[in-house]
């Protein structure tokens, strides 16, 4: 089984495990371990099942080809409930093509709860953490997701004051503490170039994964044509990205695998104030 690209991630939250492997046409898997989560299910692999969210950001098979295996997978192995949260217009379809799995697996029902989420939509993945959604300029509908990290820090205003004083305060019914978020990912799954236009939100993350399908020069017009980034997009948006790391993946088959690797070395990584990372893959 093809071995998955594992990135461990300095971020204000601490190490930040990212998991997975990327080509265009073939497949898109991205693990993060720690949240049991999944931003796309391109393929079948053995670490998918331990997901309990799966997020599908568009209906293109190389990106939710791996769905029926990972709820199969928990039925088989009683893993518990799932949620697959997808976007509208392709939510009905995925329930149904789940729904068709099961009844060919001749057993009960897949217990995943299939959610349909709209750009601007927000869900709660756990306590501490959120996920929101944003549009790409794929030539389908398409979403990528942004992951919120929610914590409480005291008010500047009782920094000096000893613990036992805070905890008095908070129990007769002052609010001592203060939400802050801080966007620690953003995914943009496949996007053309207006996504570094219309999302500074999503380049500001601390961890933004982004595809750059196309490099060669005569590539341009084709990555327009399918909603995909080029090299040159990233390039002439340098200014813009503010991330703390800088993840790409879903590379073209026309394009060797040391072919990026090199390009990327010698046009991208020299013009970045941030670490460059590549979760792209050569699927078996």
């Amino acid at each position: 089984m093809t071995s998955l690209r594992r990135l461990q991630l300095e971020t204000s939250w601490g190490e930040l495990s990212v998991v997975g492997g990327s080509r265009a046409g073939d497949g898109s898997l991205i693990l993060l371990p720690q949240l049991h989560l999944a931003l796309d299910a391109g393929r079948a692999h053995r670490a998918l099942p331990a997901m309990t969210t799966v997020v599908i950001s568009h209906g293109h098979v190389d990106h939710l080809g791996g769905i029926a295996y990972w709820a199969s997978q928990r039925q088989l192995q009683s893993m518990g409930a799932a949620r697959l949260l997808a976007p509208r217009a392709i939510a009905a379809g995925i329930e149904e093509l789940l729904a068709t799995h099961a009844r060919l697996e001749g057993g009960q029902p897949y217990e995943v709860d299939v959610v349909a989420a709209e750009a601007g939509a927000r869900f709660s993945l756990r306590r501490d953490f959120d996920l929101v959604f944003f549009p790409t300029d794929h030539w389908v509908p398409t979403l990528g997701s942004r992951l919120v990290w929610r914590r409480h820090r005291l008010l500047p205003e009782y920094a000096d004051l000893p613990g036992e004083e805070i905890a008095r305060r908070r129990s007769a019914g002052e609010t001592v503490t203060e939400e802050i978020e801080a966007d620690l990912l953003a995914y943009c799954a496949d996007c053309g170039p207006g996504v570094l236009l219309n999302q500074p939100q999503a380049l500001a993350a601390e961890v933004l994964i982004i595809e750059c399908s196309f490099y060669r020069p005569g590539d341009r017009e084709r990555a327009t044509r399918y909603g995909h980034m080029h090299l040159e997009d990233l390039l002439e948006a340098i200014d813009r990205l503010q991330c703390r790391h800088l993840v790409v993946l879903h590379a073209s088959r026309r394009h060797r695998l040391r072919e990026v690797e090199k390009i990327l070395d010698e046009r991208l990584r020299p013009l970045l104030d941030c670490p460059l990372h590549h979760l792209i893959i050569d699927w078996d």
